[in-house]
């Protein structure tokens, strides 16, 4: 029997996150855990850690030497593409996206990938607990769960919106689920997170990121996570000019700053859209 859930009164289905991944999440959220104590946890998912060790081995990593184990992979890795990777393997495994034709999962990943490097580098000492910058992270790589989820359970509709973002620059993706299927990818992830029992941070902070004049509990979160996706957005393409509306004195980021972390992304670019390449293309 198949789970659903019912969203504004469009019935989806429900899918089923491994046991345990939440936990994972929230402990690859942690800027604290020691290197040792990460391997140990992802050993507890054993398709993880053969995707990991597989992609030490790949063309991508190019590594010198067979890694064979996890805690080798996991250093030959990073820190930040671990734990990026093992969310991105872990929250992608229940969905078949597949079922929408304009839905690409390697852009998908490589645009949530960018925006994940975006929060943690952007991520500073005004935001308050519980946010880090690696819960930032974790919010980056998670911002579009709910395309994710409607592209697998909503596919015509979210088809359409995705055809008519493409066709007019003057609709955004958000503005064209609305029309396409009552809500958008924000309400989606929201209620998503809720059935899957995610921590409330990651809840709260994805439901409002498109809503500017969102100031309630964690509003930092959603609004670095809004400058995040505007800052991914100008890559290959930004000036001064356009740089500048995008400094946000409340955040204490400053146009300094934003410059600083565009020319770090712009350098980071090629290589992530490479690990997104290496780990979903079909």
């Amino acid at each position: 029997m198949t789970d659903t859930l019912t969203l504004r009164g469009k019935t989806l289905r429900l899918p089923v996150i491994s046991p345990g991944a939440a936990t994972l999440m929230q402990q690859l959220s942690d800027d604290t855990i020691p290197f040792d104590q990460l391997a140990a946890v992802i050993e507890r998912f054993p398709t993880i850690s053969a995707r990991l060790i597989a992609l030490a081995n790949s063309a991508w990593a190019a590594t010198t030497r067979e890694v064979t184990s996890l805690p080798d992979a996991c250093t030959r890795l990073g820190f930040n593409v671990v734990r990026s990777t093992s969310i991105a393997l872990i929250v992608s495994a229940p969905f078949n996206p597949n079922r929408c034709p304009l839905f690409s999962p390697v852009q998908y990943w490589q645009d949530s990938m960018l925006i994940a490097e975006a929060a943690f580098g952007l991520s500073t000492t005004e935001l308050p607990e519980p946010l880090c910058s690696q819960t930032m992270r974790t919010m980056g790589l998670l911002h579009n769960l709910g395309l994710l989820w409607l592209a697998d359970s909503m596919p015509e509709e979210t088809q359409a919106a995705l055809t008519l973002a493409l066709e007019d620059n003057g609709i955004s993706v958000s503005e064209a689920l609305i029309r396409t299927c009552g809500f958008d990818y924000a309400v989606a992830a929201e209620a998503l997170c809720d059935a899957w029992q995610l921590p409330d941070t990651i809840t709260r902070v994805l439901a409002h990121q498109n809503d500017p004049h969102y100031r309630d509990d964690l509003w930092q979160g959603s609004e670095l996570l809004r400058l995040s996706k505007a800052l991914i957005r100008q890559l290959g393409k930004a000036t001064p000019d356009s740089l500048a509306p995008l400094e946000n004195d409340a955040l204490g980021i400053s146009f300094g700053d934003l410059r600083a972390e565009y020319r770090r992304l712009e350098k980071l670019h090629p290589h992530i859209n490479e690990l997104a390449s290496t780990l979903f293309l079909a």
